[in-house]
Order: structure tokens, then C-alpha cells, then sequence
């Protein structure tokens, strides 16, 4: 009798998952999967936050150096690039939009204004990148 309850036992066990297992199982994977994504995603947003910023500096410092050399700000940033002061490519945020820029800054502390648009590429909310604010 005790060697039929082993065949059973085995026979059993070698039957393989039930539906229910593997259901669970997938449901698992998926909630893994999906965690991964998000955080992938924040990543990359952070990642293009940083971008622009670097962008934004970059373009500060050389709107500084044009003024430097020329006593003004330039009209337009196209100008940066006519004067050779900036390559094209640097004209365009992490998203692929033009910075907002006006010579006629906000104060003397604020010569200029130099603005990225941010992630959903309007300007004047909390996701707008800030020149003058980016850093604080």
C-alpha cells in the first residue's frame, strides 16, 4: 500500500502547473514588467531635464559672450549662429522645440529671458525650464 500512495504521490507532482499556477505566475511578470517600465520612463524624463538644462547654460554663457563683444543681446538666438557663437543643433530642448528667448530681459539681474517649454511644450507652467531659475 505504501508504494501505490508513491506512485500517486509522484504521478501527481509530475502532472505540471495548473492554470492557476501560471496565471499567477504571468500576473507577476506583468507587475514586474510594468515597474520596470515606469521607472525606465522617469528616467528618461529626468534625462531630457538635464539636457535642456545644459543647453540653457550653454546658450547663457555664449548670449553672455555675444554681449560681451557686441554691448547687446542678440534680437534672435538664430543670431548666435550667424555670429558663430553656437551651432544649430544647440537651439532645440531635450523635446526637440525651440527655447523661448527675448533680449528684453525681466531686470537688470535678468538681462534676457531664455525659457524651455518643458515636457508638454507649454509655456508659463510648473514644468517650464527657467534660464535664471533652473539652478535654485
Amino acid at each position: 500500500m505504501n508504494h501505490r500512495r508513491q506512485q500517486l504521490s509522484a504521478a501527481h507532482m509530475a502532472r505540471g502547473f495548473s492554470l492557476l499556477e501560471l496565471t499567477l505566475v504571468l500576473v507577476i511578470i506583468g507587475i514586474l514588467i510594468a515597474a520596470a517600465g515606469v521607472a525606465i520612463g522617469s528616467a528618461g524624463e529626468r534625462a531630457k531635464v538635464k539636457v535642456t538644462r545644459a543647453s540653457l547654460a550653454t546658450i547663457k554663457q555664449q548670449l553672455t559672450a555675444y554681449n560681451l563683444e557686441y554691448s547687446a543681446y542678440p534680437p534672435s538666438l538664430s543670431t548666435l549662429i550667424t555670429a558663430k557663437f553656437l551651432e544649430d543643433k544647440k537651439l532645440k530642448d531635450a523635446w526637440a522645440r525651440d527655447f523661448i528667448y527675448d533680449s528684453r530681459g525681466r531686470s537688470r539681474e535678468q538681462p534676457f529671458i531664455l525659457i524651455s517649454a518643458g515636457n508638454d511644450g507649454t509655456p508659463g507652467n510648473e514644468d517650464d525650464i527657467d534660464v535664471w531659475t533652473m539652478d535654485k
